[in-house]
């Protein structure tokens, strides 16, 4: 078994104090696989990999403002790839592409995706985010021609997944639901064998004011992982710590996710 863990760590620059927290963050996880979103600075790059000597990172590249850091554990895959998936910077460039980290255990590739879809509960951002989803199917297609069967993908991040207003953003003008759009994405999933993993708390983003179902994990059904997605950050604090948290470490909650082998 190894663990992936995908964090947004909203405009996540170069700070020592906060880069100390995040790392403090996820070596409590202990992930073997680990991305981060919304990197602002490669200066992050060199900072994160200081608190990570034992592991190997990538981040994707381009014109858009924020990155996504990509991190694996030294020596425990006989081979990765990354691989930049820019067809998921769909009609807007400064989104993120995907990042796909490919490993090898024995005899078996892994591909984690990691993605940072487009916000907003307009037409244009709802339509944009619905396409960066039939991507996810797209990819699993061409891995499983290319293992001449079932390959085993993990698809996880910020998906947004927060519904359509349409005309206006009026409570009256709401469209399809955060709910429907989970639902809607885990029904495109079944298509290729994918399902979306329940989570121990469905809430994953909260701005002290609104909390939102926001991170999801879309996995191959025959990865056959059967425990529930960690949500870990705001959720287990209260009060003035769970403030803080939200303040100077992130908004979101971190996922991990456990992959039997």
């Amino acid at each position: 078994m190894f663990s992936v863990l995908s964090w947004n760590v909203e405009h996540f620059k170069d700070g020592t104090a906060r880069v100390k927290d995040v790392a403090k963050h996820i070596r409590d996880q202990n992930p073997v696989i680990f991305g981060v979103f919304e990197v602002e600075g490669g200066d992050v790059q060199d900072l994160m990999q200081n608190q990570f000597p034992k592991y190997d990172f990538n981040i994707t590249d381009g014109p858009q403002q924020m990155e996504t850091i990509v991190a694996h554990r030294r020596g425990k895959f006989s081979q990765v790839v990354f691989t930049q998936k820019r067809e998921f910077k769909l009609y807007n460039p400064q989104l993120r592409p995907g990042a796909l980290l490919s490993a090898l255990l024995g005899s078996d590739f892994y591909n984690i995706l990691f993605l940072h879809t487009d916000s907003g509960t307009e037409a244009p951002d709802f339509g944009n985010r619905q396409e960066m989803f039939e991507k996810i199917a797209s990819v699993k297609k061409g891995l499983d021609k290319l293992a001449q069967g079932d390959s085993r993908l993990i698809a996880l991040g910020d998906f947004n997944t927060m519904g359509l207003f349409f005309p206006t953003r009026r409570k009256s003008d709401g469209r399809v639901t955060a709910e429907e759009e989970v639902s809607a994405l885990d029904a495109a999933g079944h298509k290729v064998k994918m399902s979306i993993l329940p989570k121990d708390f469905s809430e994953t983003y909260f701005n002290g004011t609104l909390k939102s179902n926001l991170d999801q994990v879309i996995a191959s059904d025959n990865l056959q992982i059967t425990a529930p997605v960690a949500v870990r950050g705001w959720q287990q604090l209260a009060g003035t710590a769970r403030q803080k948290f939200i303040e100077n470490v992130s908004d979101h909650c971190s996922l991990l996710v456990e992959v039997p082998t």
